[in-house]
């Protein structure tokens, strides 16, 4: 059965834990925007990307390409990372300095049109596990996440459902493609209101397409095949990192009953693991650090957790923090339980 959460914390309660802990962010210095960081770490994210993106266009043996394709898709995905900072502004106290970090490092590099991203992203936030507010539970096909949806679904979708809980990490090889082709259709759908992100998307396919091809004599086959091929690699990577982070977490009806720190604390989950591995995150492993306090730099987020637990410790409220491999499991074993449902 699917779960629903109710408020169990008043308003003001919930508002006072989450004022005395921000308090504390705050007075750790956690709060201050990464500018400095970030844009060295773009800096050196170009200097590597050019480059693998320069040698996979002319390298010809098969290994050599795989090898180059792999590390794209790591690069592509710490560019992704940049971009997700800047739209929760974390970089700069300038909104137009984020913009301009979010545009270069996700429209531009990756496709993935940064404004119109963020603009679903931000409901995801405010809606987080609202079935008919929160667009990322929105899967319109290949899957379904909630009992409800698995009911609404035409006779394909009711299929997919069947059996979601084993092909879904195969079609993860296409997630990255559909999450860059949903932005792309929703700024020409909107065009008015995107027309930095088509500017930036008209840049995208220039560095793409138009250098290799209309200057540096590349073959198209192989500016394609450097094109899509990442891509397929980068996917099942971003869905180990963003799948686990809510799939299977209770969901909630009207976010208006619950205080920021409950619905933001009992939707979300956090990946316990080594610091080491932060990194490779992006960050986003502490789930429930960044939806409470989604203007910290991820690479900050470590010491939010330390803070965020001794509070949850000192008031005895549930902290949700859990292996990778328990939350796999977890979302296999809900998929399969929505699956029977429908």
């Amino acid at each position: 059965m699917q779960t629903y959460h109710e408020p169990t914390l008043s308003l003001e309660a919930g508002r006072k834990l989450w004022l005395d802990m921000r308090n504390d962010v705050y007075s750790e210095g956690l709060l201050e925007p990464s500018v400095r960081h970030t844009s060295a770490k773009l800096a050196v994210l170009s200097a590597l990307f050019g480059a693998a993106l320069y040698l996979s266009w002319i390298a010809t043996p098969w290994l050599a390409l795989a090898m180059l394709y792999a590390v794209m898709a790591l690069l592509l995905a710490q560019f992704a990372f940049v971009g997700h900072d800047a739209g929760h502004r974390s970089v700069s106290r300038s909104a137009a300095v984020n913009r301009a970090f979010g545009q270069l490092s996700m429209s531009l590099v990756t496709g993935l049109a940064f404004d119109e991203w963020m603009a679903r992203h931000r409901a995801h936030h405010q809606f987080c596990q609202d079935e008919s507010r929160d667009p990322d539970l929105a899967v319109a096909v290949v899957a379904s996440l909630t009992s409800a949806s698995s009911r609404g679904k035409t006779a394909v979708g009711q299929f997919m459902t069947r059996t979601q809980a084993f092909h879904i990490w195969l079609l993860s090889l296409f997630f990255g493609h559909s999450q860059r082709l949903i932005s792309q259709v929703g700024v020409m759908r909107r065009l008015a209101s995107h027309r930095l992100d088509a500017l930036m998307l008209g840049g995208h396919f220039a560095l793409w397409f138009g250098l290799p091809c209309g200057i540096l004599g590349v073959p198209f086959t192989s500016a394609l095949l450097t094109y899509l091929l990442p891509l397929s690699l980068l996917g099942p990577y971003l869905a180990a990192i963003f799948w686990v982070n809510h799939i299977g977490m209770p969901l909630i009806r009207e976010v208006e009953r619950f205080s920021f720190f409950e619905h933001q604390l009992v939707t979300s989950r956090t990946i316990t693991n080594s610091p080491a591995w932060n990194w490779m995150f992006g960050g986003l492993n502490l789930q429930i650090e960044h939806h409470l306090f989604p203007q910290v730099p991820s690479a900050r987020l470590s010491a939010v957790q330390a803070i965020v637990q001794a509070h949850c410790t000192r008031h005895r409220i549930a902290y949700h923090g859990v292996s990778w491999w328990q939350a796999v499991t977890s979302i296999a074993a809900h998929l399969r339980r929505v699956a029977r449902s429908a």
